[in-house]
């Protein structure tokens, strides 16, 4: 997995396609981080998941909704699989996600899930989270957060204003079935802008 990161103006991408990554122009390689054995298992998986909210629509539908905005730009394919996270990322969140990337495996819904965590799992399963699947395929989840703090608002024509919480992405879940590669997340490559 790929992730660029440019700490002057803490913002960063995580790229979860590998053939969406890989021409990093303002950018160099800084570090390289493999991580072989996925077989951590994680405690109790299915209390785990039961704790989560679990709403009856895709992302890309809760996202139109108006469910939720997101951080910055996440991008999706046309099937609605998302490519890659746009995020802050300090200094501090980045140690974070190397530190938390204990990737794993488990069953779920008579299918091998594999699991890729972007914080830890007390902020990942939380009972304030949501879990959508990116198709009615329900091979691969997005488990984010909802920020209750920060609030966006948008001044719409006519003068009225909405305010939507926030999405910040946690962890992901896919299938051998999806479009996700394990392989490709087995190494973690993190790029920093020239100038840092």
């Amino acid at each position: 997995m790929d992730i660029t990161c440019d700490q002057e103006c803490e913002m960063g991408y995580i790229y979860l396609k590998e053939s969406y990554s890989g021409n990093y122009e303002h950018f160099k390689l800084k570090e390289t981080i493999s991580q072989q054995n996925i077989d951590n298992t994680i405690d109790n998986i299915y209390l785990q998941l039961n704790r989560l909210n679990w709403p009856k629509k895709t992302y890309k539908e809760a996202l139109n909704n108006g469910d939720f905005i997101e951080e910055f730009q996440n991008d999706l394919d046309d099937e609605g699989y998302m490519k890659g996270i746009e995020l802050k990322l300090t200094q501090q969140k980045l140690k974070e996600i190397v530190d938390n990337l204990e990737m794993a495996t488990f069953e779920f819904t008579n299918s091998k899930f594999y699991y890729i965590p972007f914080a830890k799992d007390e902020e990942i399963f939380s009972n304030k989270n949501y879990i959508y699947p990116f198709t009615k395929d329900e091979d691969a989840y997005v488990i984010l957060s909802r920020s209750k703090q920060s609030r966006y608002e948008i001044d719409e024509n006519g003068g009225t204003t909405k305010v939507y919480v926030i999405a910040y992405i946690k962890a992901i879940m896919f299938t051998e079935e999806s479009p996700y590669d394990i392989n490709y997340f087995k190494n973690l490559k993190i790029f920093k802008a020239f100038d840092e």
